[in-house]
């Protein structure tokens, strides 16, 4: 795939998630959380990108958070992001890096809690409106199945969550983006990735991931068609009595349905 190509769709997939959930407003000072990974810094490069597209200006900056758990020196980071133009702030973690230091095990859901408590904060402070994070398809799938199989509640990634005082949002501009393309993207651009400890863990998540991997193997389209089923819901087919007909409002188009069987002499439901 070429590299013209590549940053096409990705930006396509990326526009079409702004437009249709309204991710950004004219003004936005949006906070880009970057990990290192080939997703945070695919994001970071599609935002930088997107401003051209845009119908309004917005401001970047480009947030790490230092956990002590990358495998290579952070700062190896700072040249790319400072070539597009982008400010990067660099934050310790405290919590996680006492729990590293003192040898204390911990999950990736702790490390991860940590890490999004301490990219809320550092985008407060720095009076952003909005925090950006490089979550794909693939992920909103695997989100998805985790609370499935594990929580026991069918739930994902919103593409856009307000914070409890509703000061700053939570975007999520690649949800349209599989992470074949945002590896596609990454060795197009000739990417310096800083990898994390963690990601070598067995967890439920590497094991959701394997799985899906190899559905998509045998099937093609697979994070595509999970994305569609996340705005596709019906709730009546559900077991939750908040969306029975007598719990919630229903569709229009459901509504006429169930009138016009009702009026139907002898076309009760058995």
């Amino acid at each position: 795939m070429e590299r013209s190509d590549v940053e096409r769709r990705v930006l396509d997939a990326v526009g079409r998630a702004m437009g249709r959930f309204s991710m950004l407003r004219p003004g936005d000072r949006v906070a880009v959380g970057v990990s290192g990974g080939k997703d945070s810094l695919c994001l970071l490069h599609a935002m930088v990108a997107h401003r051209q597209r845009a119908p309004f200006p917005y401001d970047l900056i480009a947030l790490t958070v230092e956990q002590g758990k990358f495998k290579m020196p952070v700062h190896s980071l700072e040249g790319q992001i400072r070539g597009l133009g982008v400010e990067w702030v660099l934050r310790e973690d405290r919590p996680t890096l006492r729990l590293v230091a003192g040898g204390v095990a911990h999950g990736c859901d702790v490390c991860s809690r940590h890490r999004r408590r301490s990219l809320y904060q550092v985008a407060w402070d720095l009076g952003c409106t909005a925090l950006a994070l490089g979550h794909t398809a693939d992920d909103c799938a695997e989100s998805l199945l985790r609370n499935i199989l594990f929580n026991g509640r069918i739930a994902s990634l919103p593409p856009v969550a307000a914070s409890r005082k509703g000061s700053l949002r939570l975007i999520r501009p690649l949800v349209y983006v599989t992470e074949d393309l945002t590896a596609a993207y990454a060795q197009a651009q000739g990417f310096l990735t800083v990898g994390c400890a963690c990601g070598e863990r067995e967890s439920v998540r590497s094991e959701i991931r394997e799985f899906l991997a190899r559905i998509k193997e045998r099937h093609a389209g697979v994070p595509e068609s999970m994305a569609a089923a996340l705005a596709n819901v019906n709730p009546y087919t559900l077991f939750d009595p908040a969306l029975s007909k007598e719990g919630a409002d229903i569709s229009p188009a459901f509504a006429g349905a169930l009138d016009r069987l009702e009026a139907t002499p002898g076309a009760a439901p058995r």
